[in-house]
């Protein structure tokens, strides 16, 4: 009983560490000059290792429905994702292109339909051979 109840405990804080995480990572940021209000995706704070490990795509998942998505409208109005990639270390805080995508795929289709520009915000060399060499193969709607 106690183990469980320890349990429980660590995965409370853990959960309330996630959160916290993904509160700074994601941020409506003010709205564009064609008025569509801005996702802004702070790279930096982006926690890539804990949402890799198990649930963590549920857990993204979670946070957007309940936190991000009702302040953005989605299906009244279009916004905007603003990616900033400035301060991402590979090996602590950048999920890779395949998690990008499968985060991507994960977002209900009226979600996807409501995003009317990406713009990715000091992108390395590797991200910008990347995305220009395979960016439209990788997130077109086919």
């Amino acid at each position: 009983m106690l183990v469980s109840l320890t349990h429980s405990v660590e995965q409370a804080m853990g959960s309330d560490r996630m959160e916290r995480m993904l509160e700074e990572a994601f941020q409506i940021h003010g709205k564009d000059r064609k008025g569509r209000k801005i996702l802004l995706i702070v790279g930096k704070f982006f926690p890539a290792k804990e949402l890799m490990a198990g649930g963590g795509e549920a857990a993204l998942r979670s946070f957007l429905e309940r936190r991000v998505l009702p302040e953005l409208q989605v299906g009244t109005t279009g916004f905007v994702v603003v990616y900033m990639h400035t301060g991402v270390e590979r090996s602590e805080n950048f999920p890779g292109v395949a998690a990008l995508r499968s985060a991507y795929e994960s977002l209900p289709v009226a979600v996807r339909d409501g995003i009317c520009a990406v713009y990715f915000l000091h992108p390395g060399l590797q991200a910008r051979l990347f995305f220009a060499t395979f960016g439209r193969f990788v997130f077109s709607a086919g």
